[in-house]
């Protein structure tokens, strides 16, 4: 993994911004793929621990930029992101009792090819009093090379998603849904043998805007821009 440079990003508002800011990005292939908290995460004022609260993990198959955004409403905690293992500072942090903040993160990096795995955490900021958050969200803006690598076949003529073809099942970028029993399009249209091993595999998307899901919640929503 390269880290290339570091933007954190602190505001009151709860309202993500997407800026591009690497000129190389520009001629790649965005992908958006977003996660939620699920409920609201309590920390004991008489813990001193560290909790997830949101995950997203993917693979690439060739090195890329990629953008992380966090947000989140929350109580008296520190919130940061974490990167396959590492963590990544400055974080997030609220310091006045009683008073209930929301918080904005994001960072841009050039990652490598292979799995990787971003985390939201958080810990309580004072000793002795509890912590919370809630409505959290983490974002990959992930800028896939218009130079495929993998073995994909050609789209189909009407352009609909065809799901996980034997051809992408060893290669090819692709999101983990853990949890999602089906992937949906933007008007509710079940995409038919679209997950598979908790996988979705990104060639096989046409552009457009999907929903992996199970019978309670969105998992993982995915926007592919062409």
């Amino acid at each position: 993994m390269k880290r290339i440079f570091t933007l954190p990003i602190f505001q009151s508002s709860n309202l993500l911004i997407l800026t591009l800011l690497i000129p190389a990005a520009l001629s790649a292939a965005p992908v958006l793929v977003e996660a939620y908290q699920e409920g609201t995460i309590t920390l004991p004022s008489d813990k001193i621990d560290t909790v997830t609260v949101v995950e997203l993990s993917f693979s690439v198959d060739t090195s890329c930029y990629v953008q992380f955004t966090a947000g989140e409403i929350f109580q008296l905690a520190r919130l940061w992101l974490n990167l396959n293992g590492d963590d990544l500072h400055p974080c997030t942090r609220e310091g006045g009792l009683g008073q209930t903040h929301s918080g904005l993160i994001s960072y841009s990096y050039l990652l490598s090819s292979g799995n990787h795995s971003v985390t939201l955490k958080m810990a309580p900021l004072l000793i002795g009093y509890g912590a919370n958050c809630q409505k959290a969200y983490l974002q990959a803006l992930i800028f896939l090379p218009d130079t495929a690598t993998a073995i994909a076949e050609q789209p189909t003529s009407d352009a609909e998603p065809r799901g996980n073809t034997p051809s992408l099942i060893s290669s090819g970028p692709y999101v983990n849904i853990a949890g999602a029993t089906e992937l949906v399009d933007a008007s509710g249209r079940v995409i038919e043998n679209a997950i598979e091993d908790d996988k979705v595999y990104l060639s096989n998307l046409p552009t457009g805007t999907y929903f992996a899901r199970n019978a309670d919640r969105t998992v993982v929503k995915i926007v592919k821009v062409e």
